[in-house]
């Protein structure tokens, strides 16, 4: 095993603990490799931890190389940490690294950490401390194995040199990004959506997929609506899209409990929070009023 750091930047401090522990847990998927196909995983709390293999597990070891492309703000301090690599299901020695810009330019690299963190049994577990984001935009990570070290565009020394193996790749310190999206509460309704708050029944609303937002991608149970946007009163999805708005584009409709809605006489909108099933965070708002409960003469 050999360390190996991008000419003139140095990796110092080990991971911090705090800011972790409420990490999106993605799985790899495959093909994410070359660079141009690198998978989209993005911070749902300032973090993520991404469960990936390079190659195989067991039997005939194949050549592959994982990329993953998240999105960061201009003086994030960002760390990428593998953990497990060495002394998991099928130990690798991993080499990492960070690209950004069009032509995907290499910006730091690492081979063996240089500490020991809770999550690795070994150095050879790499690591890149404190990297301050350049610029605002979409960065690539890209892990390895030594000694196929990484170059500019993304290629890799030694191509034909890989070995397999099982790891988690710990990315924190990044400004989540929430994205804006469109939602209609009781699709269909003309006018303002009303909503009685003490009656028993379920308010439907519709992701509305659009150019940037595919609602098919929306992780379900992360989803949450009503007065604030934080309340826990999802009841079920729509298995199945439908084309509420009749643009082409399959939506999504979820049913939320209306009474753990939380709305009240002067709500003037319902707010919608998720996160997609690769990490972003999402939120849309829709108009709606409140209507008095019918009284019986």
């Amino acid at each position: 095993m050999r360390r190996y750091i991008h000419a003139g930047l140095v990796s110092a401090l080990a991971l911090a603990a705090a800011g972790t522990a409420q990490a999106a847990q993605i799985d790899e998927s495959e093909i994410n490799h070359p660079i141009g196909f690198a998978q989209r995983v993005d911070a749902a709390s300032g973090g993520m931890t991404i469960a990936g293999v390079l190659g195989n597990l067991t039997g005939t070891e194949s050549d592959d190389t994982d990329y993953f492309v998240f999105h960061g703000m201009e003086g994030d301090v960002v760390t990428l940490d593998i953990d497990g690599g060495w002394g998991g299901a099928r130990s690798v020695d991993t080499v990492i690294a960070i690209f950004g810009g069009s032509s995907n330019e290499m910006l730091r690299m690492n081979d063996d950490a240089s500490s020991l963190d809770d999550g690795s049994t070994s150095r050879a577990d790499s690591r890149l401390d404190n990297f301050r984001l350049p610029a605002s935009g979409y960065y690539v990570v890209g892990v390895s194995n030594y000694p196929r070290y990484f170059m500019n565009g993304g290629a890799v020394t030694n191509p034909s040199r890989y070995k397999n193996g099982d790891y988690k790749l710990v990315i924190s310190g990044v400004t989540p990004q929430v994205q804006q999206i469109n939602i209609e509460i009781k699709p269909g309704n003309d006018g303002l959506a009303p909503i009685n708050p003490r009656s028993n029944g379920k308010i439907p609303v519709a992701l509305l997929s659009s150019t940037g937002f595919d609602a098919m991608n929306v992780d379900p149970q992360s989803l949450s609506f009503g007065a604030t946007g934080a309340e826990a009163s999802l009841s079920h999805c729509g298995r199945n899209g439908e084309d509420v708005n009749g643009d082409g584009r399959l939506d999504l409709v979820c049913h939320f409990e209306n009474q753990k809605a939380g709305f009240a006489k002067g709500d003037l909108e319902g707010i919608l929070q998720g996160r997609m099933k690769y990490g972003t965070r999402f939120e849309g708002r829709g108009l709606l009023k409140v209507v008095p409960e019918k009284r019986d003469f």
